[in-house]
């Protein structure tokens, strides 16, 4: 893409500071599969070929700019499609995170915004809608869990429950190491409990600086954790703002 192409795109798709914002998708051309789904303004679309051209992210380059670097290896362009555009941040911000639930496999390394309102079954649905929180209280203090949101795409693309839920995440391997139990999370609701041992922490083999545990699909059969299946994460835990997929118990007072 020559330079006065992607600053007359800029130019043209920008001239409404307030709806200045596309959803867009990187298609590669050797099989025409969806391999990366953003949200951007101005000339965001075009700059990951760019980056990918003039080798940024070289030590620890991602998966969306080692296919790039493979489609051009092979004389071809990335293709990239605009989905919408002339939409307000917020409304980007939507388009893009539906766009990553119905395009399993992606190269993104994190979901769309708003995934606890993501894909997900009508029974599912009106499960999270009417689900009662479970009490923080009734669990003993020095019982620590991790809760790990995850969702029916990352099952898809994994496999199981299980291996989206133990992999891969961004988070030290000291800190998780205290945490014996992980509540695996889909839409605010509790889908299982698993036990985890210290030495069942590890790092990933793929991503290095990300961990993940590997316990064989041990379920903590404790009466406490089996209460816990079906109902709600409660609300301290599902805050706006609160994204991170990776969330540490909080101790309360009455603990």
């Amino acid at each position: 893409m020559s330079n006065s192409i992607s600053e007359t795109f800029d130019n043209l798709i920008g001239l409404n500071p307030d709806y200045k914002y596309y959803v867009y998708r990187l298609v590669d051309p050797r099989n025409m599969q969806t391999f990366y789904v953003g949200k951007g303004s101005g000339d965001r679309v075009f700059q990951h070929a760019k980056e990918a051209k003039i080798g940024k992210d070289q030590d620890e380059k991602s998966e969306k700019i080692a296919q790039i670097q493979d489609i051009l290896s092979t004389g071809k362009e990335v293709i990239c499609i605009i989905h919408r555009w002339g939409l307000s941040e917020k409304t980007a911000f939507e388009v893009e995170a539906a766009l990553i639930d119905a395009y399993p496999g992606l190269t993104n390394k994190i979901g769309g915004h708003h995934g606890e309102r993501g894909i997900v079954m009508a029974d599912d649905l009106l499960q999270a809608l009417t689900a009662k929180e479970y009490d923080d209280n009734l669990i003993p203090a020095n019982l620590k869990y991790l809760i790990i949101k995850t969702s029916y795409s990352a099952i898809r693309s994994n496999g199981s429950l299980y291996e989206a839920t133990r992999r891969a995440w961004k988070r030290s391997l000291r800190s998780v190491r205290q945490y014996k139990y992980v509540l695996s999370v889909i839409n605010g609701i509790v889908k299982e409990v698993y036990e985890v041992e210290k030495d069942e922490w590890h790092r990933s083999m793929i991503e290095k600086d990300k961990i993940e545990f590997d316990n064989n699909g041990r379920i903590a059969n404790d009466h406490i954790w089996r209460d816990l299946i079906g109902k709600k994460i409660p609300s301290d835990y599902r805050r706006k703002g609160m994204s991170n997929p990776v969330i540490a118990r909080k101790l309360t007072q009455n603990n």
